[in-house]
């Protein structure tokens, strides 16, 4: 009996594909949400008066199609300046890419579209968000239905493609509500709180609303602010929700993760940013964290992050992400072996959080060092006095080594326990790469001889332009 495990080439190449959820929303974007001669003129006279001349105007890929326009269109606005356009994005596309423009010496940078305004430390940086719609009144109906109290204490949050019309939202939600707060991003300024200014403000006996999808900024903020009751308002279907920060399911998995985390042997630091203020600390701290706990960890910077590129590393138990608080690494179930946050790691590793459970939730690694708000101090001693315990995931017992080094009698003249020929075992953190029967591409680079090079081939599988010909 015969099966046919293909088939016809013609259905694939006429098969429709349907675009559904997320993957929509770029393509209904236009070039009027993101540009208009308002904010032609806002950029120019932002240019001239820094008498700015390289100018670097990063994009993310549903914007890349206006580019040329609005390239084009700031040329003519300002005769003595140059423009660069970023397309591919080093790491992210909401973080500023310093990175790319220093390659054209470029002395300052417009950022396009959506932003998380992670702290820049180098190159002065104008935003132009998207201007989604939303309806003023179609908002007070839902807020006005949901605290029918007008002495409530109400605190909004907002998506930064409604930073254009909060002033207007904010003039319309004063009529009736007494105690109202519009919290204020800082798009040039250092926050102290992701992106917000938020010092002086008390949230605790707040309801707070944030404005915008259900995405990555909705759920950073909801968890790093601690209020009464937060709220979602969707735009798109002029809907108040309830939301439980701390009680979903993406929540429960990330402490799945953490607990692999500490089922870990090795360890791999991704580094997905070069221009956030305090990486470098982040980075030594982790090396301390895992050193104490004899984990081997590796620093890997690979540029973009995806499961292919982390699948290389078949030897690392557990990598973690030191990056931008609003990458969406986090919610994806490809990756080969676990991908945590800084928080997860410290969770994990530092003694100072056993047994306690965190009161807010944070994805931006800076509330880890010393100037931030979850920052506990690393006492590598209390290791060796931790009780032992079970894994919940593979259900071996951790913490027995050092538990057994540590009741060690000090007087004891055997302390030394000798091995094979007396030999002193060294671990390098290389050996498990080194060892590998697979170590890449290019490992005669400099012994062979180079290649000529050739034209490739042009045009689409089916049939390539340059095979005609060909014997």
């Amino acid at each position: 009996m015969a099966v046919a495990f293909s088939s016809n080439d013609a259905a694939v190449l006429e098969r429709q594909l349907e675009i559904s959820g997320d993957d929509q929303h770029p393509s209904e974007v236009n070039i009027e949400s993101i540009w208009n001669e308002e904010i032609r003129q806002q950029c120019s006279d932002w240019i001239l008066a820094k008498k700015y001349t390289k100018i670097c105007l990063q994009f993310p890929d549903a914007l890349l199609p206006f580019s040329s326009t609005i390239s084009e269109q700031l040329e003519q606005a300002v005769k003595d300046a140059e423009f660069f356009i970023l397309g591919d994005t080093s790491y992210g596309s909401c973080c500023v890419d310093e990175i790319a423009a220093s390659h054209v010496s470029a002395d300052a940078i417009i950022h396009f579209g959506h932003a998380c305004l992670s702290r820049s430390v180098r190159l002065p940086t104008h935003y132009v968000f998207l201007r989604a719609r939303l309806d003023a009144d179609r908002l007070m109906e839902a807020l006005q239905h949901q605290f029918p109290d007008v002495q409530t204490k109400l605190m909004v949050f907002y998506d930064v493609s409604f930073a254009y019309c909060m002033d207007s939202i904010e003039d319309k939600l004063r009529e009736y509500f007494k105690y109202l707060t519009i919290c204020q991003r800082a798009a040039c300024e250092e926050p102290n709180n992701l992106s917000w200014k938020l010092e002086g403000l008390s949230t605790e006996d707040a309801c707070c609303v944030f404005i915008g999808h259900d995405n990555q900024s909705f759920f950073n903020i909801s968890n790093s602010v601690k209020a009464e009751k937060w709220f979602r308002y969707e735009p798109s279907s002029d809907s108040l929700v309830l939301a439980d920060p701390l009680n979903c399911k993406w929540l429960r998995r990330r402490f799945y993760y953490i607990e692999k985390c500490k089922d870990a042997r090795s360890l791999g630091i991704v580094v997905a940013t070069l221009t956030a203020s305090g990486y470098l600390d982040v980075v030594n701290r982790i090396q301390q964290l895992a050193k104490a706990r004899g984990i081997r960890t590796y620093i890997i910077s690979v540029g973009k992050i995806n499961s292919a590129k982390l699948a290389n590393f078949a030897e690392i138990d557990c990598f973690v992400l030191v990056g931008c608080p609003e990458n969406d690494l986090f919610t994806s179930r490809d990756f080969f072996k676990p991908l945590v946050s800084v928080f997860e790691c410290e969770l994990a590793f530092n003694p100072a959080w056993i047994g306690q459970f965190p009161s807010r939730y944070s994805t931006d690694f800076a509330e880890i060092l010393p100037s931030g708000s979850l920052y506990r101090p690393f006492d590598p001693k209390a290791i060796d006095s931790e009780a032992a315990d079970v894994s919940l995931v593979t259900g071996s017992v951790r913490n027995t080594v050092r538990n057994n080094e540590a009741t060690v009698d000090e007087n004891n003249c055997q302390q030394l326990l000798l091995r094979g020929r007396n030999e002193v075992a060294t671990v390098s953190s290389g050996d498990a790469f080194q060892n590998r029967s697979w170590q890449g591409l290019g490992q005669n680079l400099g012994r062979d001889a180079p290649a000529v090079i050739v034209e490739g081939r042009r045009g689409i599988p089916i049939k390539y332009e340059n095979d005609l010909g060909e014997k």
